[in-house]
Order: C-alpha cells, then structure tokens, then sequence
C-alpha cells in the first residue's frame, strides 16, 4: 500500500511538472511571437486597412494571460478563485497536449503566412491570398489553433473561468472571420473559388 501511494504521488508530481512545463513553454513562446510580428505596427506596412474588432485589442491580452496564469496555478493549488469545477490527470495531459499542438501548428501557419499577417484587431488586407498548406483546407487556421491552445488550456486546468475565456475568444472569432471574409471577397476576385475547395475552421463540418 505505501509503494502504491508514493507511486501515485510520484506519477502525479511528474504530471504537474511537465504540463506546468509545457504550459509555461507555450506561454513565452506565444508571448514573443505575437510581440514580435506586432511590434512597431510593422504587419501594416504598404497594406490597405480593413475593418477590425478594435474592442478586442485588450481583452485578448487579459483572456490570454489570465488563462494560462490560471491553468499553472490550478496545477499546484485549489484556491476558490480559480473555479475549479473538476480534477483529472488525464484531462491535464489530454488538454496540455492539446496546448503544444496548437502552438506548433500556429508556428507552421505563421511561417506560411508570412507578411500577409495582422491581428483581427488592427486588420489589414493582405498582400496575397495564400493558398498553400495547412491554407490549402482551412481558410483560418491561425483561428483554429488559438482556439486549441484555449480550450487545450481550460480542458487541462478544470476552470470554468478559463472555459468562459474560451467561449468569449471564439465569439471574437467567429464575429472576426465573418468581416474577414466579406472584405477578402471583395478583394480577391478569386476568393469564392477558394471558398468553395477548402473549410473555415474545421475540415467536413465548417
């Protein structure tokens, strides 16, 4: 019995640390990521403006942080505040699995997308339509692996506070990729055919 328990203490200690690991990781990577293509407005260079969700600029930055500052400490504590609904090894790794993924697959989009990015907030028309990739199924990926990094992190943590942060950016989303595409439409003559071959976010179902 006390072989069991230090193995279940062992197994549990080793959980915490590498999701605490991972989560932490995913944070300054996406931190500096976003801080770098962001930085001096350098993604509006010689582009057209386009309608943006202004009233996003701030409440991404408080969802994000808050988020993953929230799924760390619920790692390690059960303080009231964090809301707390329920406790699974398997959801932390099931969901801090699903945080890493969805950073690697923002880095591959970035790559692709190269210059033609900007942020839903301050929305810019870009250079190209690209077509290519991951751009060659889905029309958002960016979108899409924000939101596995979202609900990646309420899955792990067991947060209703992180959970609702996560509706809340996918409400943003889906507002953002209904303006996003009308102004594409009206840009690119080729932009309906592109619709027609590929999925918004999720392939066979939207």
């Amino acid at each position: 019995m006390l072989g069991s328990s230090i193995l279940d203490i062992s197994i549990e200690f080793y959980i915490t640390i590498s999701a605490s690991l991972i989560v932490g990781f995913v944070f300054l990577g996406m931190s500096y990521g976003y801080s770098h293509k962001r930085a001096n407005q350098r993604y509006a260079e010689g582009k057209d403006k386009a309608p943006s969700l202004n009233s996003f600029r701030i409440l991404s930055k408080v969802l994000f942080v808050s988020s993953m500052l929230v799924t760390i400490a619920s790692y390690w504590f059960s303080w009231p505040f964090l809301l707390l609904i329920y406790s699974s090894h398997l959801a932390t790794v099931i969901g801090a699995v699903l945080v890493l993924a969805g950073y690697c697959g923002l880095r591959q989009s970035f790559v692709k997308l190269g210059n033609n990015y900007s942020p839903l907030f301050d929305a810019y028309v870009p250079f190209e339509l690209v077509t290519k990739g991951i751009y060659s199924h889905i029309r958002h990926p960016i979108y899409l692996f924000n939101l596995f990094v979202s609900f990646g992190l309420a899955l792990s943590s067991g947060s209703a506070l992180v959970f609702l942060n996560g509706v809340i950016g996918l409400c943003f989303i889906l507002w953002a990729i209904h303006i996003e595409e009308n102004y594409l439409r009206d840009r690119f003559s080729h932009y309906a055919l592109y619709c027609e071959r590929t999925w918004r976010l999720v392939p066979y179902c939207f």
